[in-house]
């Protein structure tokens, strides 16, 4: 797998090298046609602009199946009447040679069409205007959550009529259809039988929108788009929504939000169709602790990273996208960091990193000032660490200390002190007490040696202690250090710790 991506990187970095005068070109193609189109309503204009101003950016994610020889293979798994059909051709096939999935990008100024936006935008249209809990949403929230054709970076397809059809007895169902929430949930209701996959095999983030209704199955992110689309095919503004890392708990998530009558943003789970109440504010995305929450947005965001810089010199990953907006503040209360950094450092953007499945994993930026570095808007009881990429050897150098960023907001480096030691017996059994349900898989193997570890520029190991029944006695632990406790059945969700001299409790993040 990490062949594909790192294929795809290639892909993606020399797509994007296409001449901004070429972009010019297509753009200033579809504005002739469309602005002739639309030339008596100014409102479609308006939305064709904004459409084509942001066009750019957007792109599909595919893949097709090559040989050993790197011959494409013909194979559709939607040429099948149901997916048992598909999967067992597939296997037939997979059996008689050799199949390797390659990667492959498509922009969409390469492919569509002004006849497909025109389509597009009137039937965006239709849905706005001719229904009823559709008319609190102005003219901005309908371009950016309602309007657009695609919503990330599925593959490219026709999909809204087929949605529509899908989903619309949602509106014979609802309570009030004069709220967008009532509406959104029977609409999530009306997508039945759809099932929630931990991972898939696909080396694509999300599957097509006609994949999704094929398969009627797909991992968190796939069925927060699944019901974006529907509700969006419905007329209602939806947003997806994402955590690139918890801040402490292992893995990431992603949901939605439905904004209601008042503009209020409600979020809602992607597969939240499997609850019997089929509830989309029955979800609680702050049941774990949040670092960082971005949204999807269609339309280029000036203040992103990726925006501001070029993207060769932001690290792999969701940074180097122009549509993602940070929308942590509307669901915890946020507070800032500011680290302290030689003068002689030249880098003008650091990254902010949590830990997450046995790494530090980038959750945002900063940008010095001084001999500071100020990261903003982020949640709280989390300990971070600071990092500054180098583009040229595509390595992260961390920051010799972590900060802990407390229930109230104020930080408190970690800076371990060796002059200040004391023993603690380490218990899976004494998690920090808190509201949430951060996942801590950390558990105690009697008769297993553990390395106690301190973060002081890396991990350096203190010492090694053999459990006792339920618990490891260790001796050495420095006041105020970021710990890390290991055994050779440790399967990278152990979660990071320390020790609160003052409480005498063990605090896990």
């Amino acid at each position: 797998m990490k062949t594909y991506f790192w294929s795809f990187f290639m892909l993606y970095a020399s797509l994007f090298s296409q001449s901004i005068s070429n972009v010019d070109m297509t753009k200033k193609s579809l504005e002739t046609v469309l602005y002739k189109h639309y030339e008596s309503d100014i409102e479609k204009r308006k939305a064709a602009a904004f459409l084509i101003d942001n066009i750019e950016i957007h792109y599909s994610e595919n893949y097709k199946w090559v040989d050993g020889k790197n011959r494409k293979i013909d194979f559709n798994e939607l040429d099948y009447p149901d997916l048992k059909l598909a999967t067992q051709a597939f296997k037939k096939l997979q059996d008689s040679i050799s199949l390797k999935p390659e990667l492959y990008c498509v922009k969409d100024l390469d492919i569509i069409t002004p006849e497909f936006l025109i389509k597009y935008i009137d039937l965006a249209f239709k849905s706005w205007k001719n229904n009823p809990w559709s008319r609190s949403y102005d003219f901005k929230t309908f371009c950016e959550y309602i309007l657009p054709y695609r919503s990330l970076t599925e593959p490219l397809e026709d999909w809204r009529s087929e949605y529509l059809q899908l989903v619309s007895q949602a509106q014979l169902n609802a309570k009030n259809i004069n709220q967008p929430v009532d509406v959104a949930t029977q609409t999530i209701l009306e997508l039945k039988n759809f099932r929630f996959l931990s991972s898939r095999p696909d080396p694509i983030p999300y599957l097509s929108p006609k994949q999704l209704l094929f398969r009627r199955e797909g991992a968190c992110n796939d069925l927060a788009n699944l019901t974006l689309l529907a509700c969006r095919a419905m007329g209602l503004a939806v947003t997806f929504d994402f955590t690139p890392e918890y801040g402490a708990s292992s893995k990431r998530h992603f949901w939605d939000t439905v904004i209601d009558e008042n503009g209020k943003h409600i979020p809602f789970n992607g597969n939240c169709f499997g609850n019997p109440q089929g509830l989309p504010y029955a979800y609680n995305a702050t049941e774990k602790r949040l670092a960082k929450v971005y949204r999807k947005t269609f339309s280029i965001q000036q203040n992103s990273l990726a925006a501001l810089k070029d993207t060769l010199l932001i690290p792999d990953g969701f940074l180097r996208e122009k549509n993602i907006l940070d929308v942590t503040h509307e669901y915890v209360d946020t507070g800032k960091i500011t680290y302290p950094v030689n003068a002689k450092n030249q880098n003008e953007i650091a990254y902010l990193n949590v830990f997450n499945l046995a790494k530090w994993r980038v959750i945002d930026w900063g940008e010095k000032k001084g001999n500071t570095i100020e990261f903003k808007n982020l949640g709280s009881n989390i300990v971070y660490l600071p990092s500054f990429y180098d583009p040229t050897a595509k390595k992260m150098n961390y920051a010799r200390y972590p900060v802990l960023l407390d229930n109230n907001t104020k930080q408190q480096i970690l800076i371990p002190n060796y002059n200040k030691t004391f023993s603690y017996s380490v218990s899976r059994d004494k998690p920090q007490k808190a509201p949430g349900l951060d996942f801590n898989s950390f558990e105690v193997f009697e008769n297993e040696i553990f390395t106690l570890y301190v973060w002081d520029n890396g991990w350096k190991k203190l010492e090694e202690a053999t459990s006792e029944r339920d618990f490891i006695k260790f001796s050495k632990i420095p006041d105020n250090a970021l710990l890390l406790a290991l055994c050779p059945k440790s399967n990278g969700y152990e979660r990071i710790f320390r020790i609160n001299s003052e409480t005498k409790q063990i605090e896990w993040y």
